[in-house]
């Protein structure tokens, strides 16, 4: 109780309510010591009596006194310092706005307030807190239900599709307790793809894109074919592949693991595929003549290991088996333009040590070891770190 009692004490305790104040000189009872409020707005001892004379003739001609820096740095921004109960001390008018003192002769409305400004304030609030409170009171008529409910707001600009299952989704999972993470990167992963998809499309009434019109109006000139390297320039071949059809494949996030994958989607020479078992999320877009990607049996013939559909164990996995449940087609041999490299020989061998630089942190140059090689490319892995920092 002592603790509680004093510890209230000491947080009302205001230092101007307990001086007599008059005519701008504070006097501590039982004491002989006088203090005055200086330009700062902080608390001095007179040590004078020229300095007190001084300081009286200088309130009947003051102006409002300066903000104190616990007045400027107040934690509610915007607003003034305040106290809990303003004091009003004898001698010093006090404005209820601003909660500053001044002299007599500028205080408005019997002594309250400082300025106009003070005042029109005071009478703003009033209202807007009347409004509030009449606002309040016609919510609480109305039927608790729909007064939880919201309805939605709808954008003048026509919201994709996309956009309203989101906020669908979120609304519900607000209600649920639970953020549903996968599903929502799934979305904006799908929408990403489908802005790109669209950016190909012109929009009604305008012509299409097209390299020769946009060099002639930016009076630019294309970089010549020659310059790019082979695997770099035009394919030669159609991209054969379909949707629905099964390979095996590197996972772009972890390269050292070999997936199960299926086409879900063709555009032009690049294919987007698919990992069996896990969300779309994790789609990803290659060249039809991509390394990383092989036809179905592949790992089973070079001594890799295959990562099975999620569900599936590894031992029992089999990819005839697995085609006829799916009622699938295995992408033919013939598409995959790796199966056709000539083999160069390389003095690399798998156990090598050697300085990589990080992918993920190009700053870096690490220790890195080779523990896989396929055909002319070998597989960097860096020294007491995981898989997921592998590249080829």
């Amino acid at each position: 109780m002592t603790e509680s009692a004093s510890s209230t004490s000491g947080q009302e305790f205001d230092v101007f309510s307990v001086m007599d104040w008059k005519d701008g000189v504070g006097t501590l009872p039982g004491s002989d010591l006088k203090f005055r409020v200086n330009e700062f707005g902080a608390l001095e001892v007179i040590t004078d009596e020229s300095e007190m004379e001084s300081v009286k003739k200088a309130t009947a001609t003051t102006t409002w006194m300066v903000p104190t820096a616990q007045e400027v740095f107040s934690e509610k921004s915007g607003m003034p310092f305040r106290l809990k109960e303003p004091v009003k001390v004898e001698g010093l008018p006090f404005c209820e706005n601003c909660c500053q003192y001044g002299n007599v002769d500028e205080c408005l409305s019997g002594g309250n307030y400082c300025s106009q400004n003070c005042t029109r304030h005071i009478k703003d609030n009033s209202r807007d807190q009347k409004e509030e409170r009449d606002l309040g009171e016609d919510n609480e008529e109305e039927d608790p239900k729909c007064s939880r409910k919201k309805k939605p707001k709808l954008s003048l600009k026509a919201d994709s599709k996309e956009d309203a299952e989101e906020r669908d989704d979120e609304m519900e999972n607000k209600q649920d307790g639970r953020i549903l993470r996968g599903s929502q990167r799934a979305r904006r992963k799908r929408r990403g793809d489908s802005a790109v998809l669209k950016q190909g499309l012109p929009p009604k009434g305008k012509k299409a894109w097209c390299w020769a019109s946009y060099l002639e109006e930016e009076k630019a000139v294309a970089v010549p074919t020659k310059l790019f390297k082979e695997y770099q320039s035009f394919p030669y071949n159609k991209n054969g592949f379909k949707v629905g059809m099964k390979l095996e494949g590197v996972d772009p996030e972890h390269q050292s693991v070999y997936c199960v994958l299926t086409v879900a989607e063709v555009c032009g020479y690049r294919i987007k595929l698919h990992f069996d078992g896990y969300p779309d999320c994790y789609d990803f877009w290659v060249n039809a003549d991509a390394l990383d990607i092989h036809p179905v049996g592949w790992c089973e013939k070079t001594g890799h290991k295959l990562h099975p559909p999620k569900g599936y164990k590894e031992e029992e996995f089999n990819w005839q088996t697995y085609l006829k449940t799916c009622k699938a087609q295995a992408a033919p041999k013939s598409l995959f333009e790796n199966q056709n490299i000539t083999v160069i020989p390389s003095g690399f061998r798998v156990g090598m040590k050697l300085e990589a630089v990080d992918k993920k942190n190009p700053a870096f140059i690490c220790v890195a070891t080779v523990t896989d090689m396929v055909d002319n490319r070998f597989l960097v892995h860096f020294d007491n770190w995981d898989e997921s920092y592998d590249y080829w």
